[in-house]
């Protein structure tokens, strides 16, 4: 059963791929410019939020303390 899915996965990996790259290859220089823009907006919130959590976690620690 196993090696029977592994065969399937196997013969239909090239047809996969190459759906997957004529897909990417089909968009333009604005499309992966947006993808860029809204990946960069989202790894900047996510090391401010780290960031904050890490001074709030300072704070409470040093208020613990004294």
């Amino acid at each position: 059963m196993k090696e029977e899915f592994l065969g399937n996965v196997s013969k239909g990996a090239p047809v996969v791929g190459g759906n997957f790259w004529l897909w990417l290859s089909s968009h333009d220089i604005n499309w992966w410019v947006a993808v860029a823009t809204l990946a960069y907006i989202g790894a900047s919130f996510v090391f401010a939020w780290r960031k904050d959590r890490r001074a709030q976690r300072a704070r409470e620690s040093e208020s613990g303390r004294g």
